[in-house]
């Protein structure tokens, strides 16, 4: 009998000391894990890939938003941006994608580009194309952000809306850009012209030619 109280009071004993050093251990490693976490969740809200707040944009272009009353054209044109909401638009040169040649009048140097027409729109690389033209691009990742920098002109594009900022006013987009293959597509007009050119198609050599604006 007295060894079965004894027998019992050690096993309680030894049981009371694991537990406790199970507990401790399990919140030990539960405390570096949400000190771990925290560091992370801190380091992801600071990206610097972030630098743009996603408020400053909404999915769709808002009227309202703006101070300026927009006048909506009677008809729109895919090499036209007309910085308004267009009604209609004209039919496109061609309708398939593909690969063509981008050029700026009196320059030699002949870029090829790929084209996704869309929505009555050329969509093409914004990044590479602004670049083309001159301007400085920065592509942030995270962000799926497009800031085209030129002399005069600062564009801020966001995939998948039809918002631009141009030397920060909102302006609304000809359609809705779009991000594939790691790069935001932007239609042509609204890239060329932001910049300072017009662009027309000449069927016979497969290329958009851009000219300075007058």
């Amino acid at each position: 009998m007295y060894k079965k109280i004894r027998l019992a009071v050690m096993l309680f004993f030894c049981g009371t000391l694991v537990d406790g050093g199970i507990v401790k251990a399990n919140d030990d490693h539960k405390n570096k894990y949400e000190d771990a976490y925290e560091d992370d969740e801190e380091e992801y809200e600071y990206d610097d890939e972030d630098y743009y707040s996603e408020d400053l944009y909404e999915d769709e272009y808002d009227e309202s938003s703006n101070n300026d009353k927009l006048m909506t054209s009677e008809k729109g044109t895919w090499n036209i941006w007309t910085r308004n909401l267009a009604k209609s638009k004209e039919d496109l040169p061609f309708t398939d994608s593909k690969t063509v040649q981008l050029k700026v009048s009196a320059e030699k140097t002949v870029r090829d580009i790929y084209v996704i027409p869309k929505e009555g729109e050329f969509f093409v690389q914004g990044k590479l194309v602004s670049e083309f033209l001159g301007a400085k691009a920065s592509f942030y990742k995270t962000s799926r952000i497009l800031e085209v920098i030129s002399k005069e002109t600062k564009l801020i594009f966001r995939a998948n809306t039809n918002v631009v900022y141009e030397n920060n006013v909102k302006k609304p987009l000809p359609a809705i850009s779009f991000y594939i293959n790691e790069e935001i597509y932007l239609p042509l007009s609204t890239i060329a012209n932001g910049l300072g050119y017009e662009v027309e198609w000449q069927e016979n050599d497969n290329m958009f030619l851009c000219q300075k604006l007058s």
